[in-house]
């Protein structure tokens, strides 16, 4: 196996997102892939409350089947003799089927209040999500612009640099699923 120097390693892995800054997705493309990616799309809160108020319009429905038999005993005296006799079966078999609505669910669902506080989680999961996005995002343009700036492509604070838009890279990769590589590969 050929020895390749560490230098020229680095240099290869991160001349991609140096090249591709030009090229690579917008603040807004990176939002949308982080919010599929997260499913905590607004989309997906209006989802669960329509379900909420069509679960009013469908009925509870019970349906039952009973099966009965009874056994048939018959005493009969005569002459002073008392006679049994045993059967025949007395059987019964019923079917019933009901269906209910609550109505007042038209109104107010019970499903409200956790639709509720989860959508509450949700927006604040959204936030948090997008806040880390924009913060890495924004800091990997300014030291790719750094980077550009630097004559001396061995010192160490371009190394430095580089090794922080790979951390970046990599925390914008783990927002949105690798939404970010898989666009720089495509370029």
């Amino acid at each position: 196996m050929r020895h390749v120097a560490p230098a020229v390693m680095i240099g290869i892995v991160l001349l991609l997102p140096i090249k591709a800054a030009a090229e690579e997705p917008t603040i807004q493309e990176l939002q949308k892939a982080a919010i599929k990616y997260a499913e905590v799309s607004p989309d997906k809160i209006s989802s669960w409350r329509k379900q909420a108020a069509m679960k009013a319009l469908l009925p509870q429905i019970s349906v039952g089947y009973g099966n009965d038999i009874d056994a048939t005993v018959t005493a009969a005296t005569s002459s002073g003799r008392t006679n049994y006799y045993i059967g025949p079966d007395d059987t019964s078999s019923s079917w019933d089927f009901s269906a209910k609505w609550d109505l007042g669910d038209l109104v107010y669902n019970s499903a409200q209040t956790s639709i509720d506080s989860r959508s509450k989680l949700m927006v604040q999961l959204r936030n948090d999500i997008l806040n880390d996005l924009n913060t890495a995002y924004f800091e990997r343009k300014k030291i790719i612009k750094q980077l550009e700036k630097i004559q001396d492509k061995e010192s160490a604070s371009y190394l430095e640099r580089e090794f922080r838009i790979e951390e970046l890279t990599a925390t914008i990769d783990g927002l949105t699923g690798g939404y970010l590589s898989r666009r720089a590969e495509q370029e």
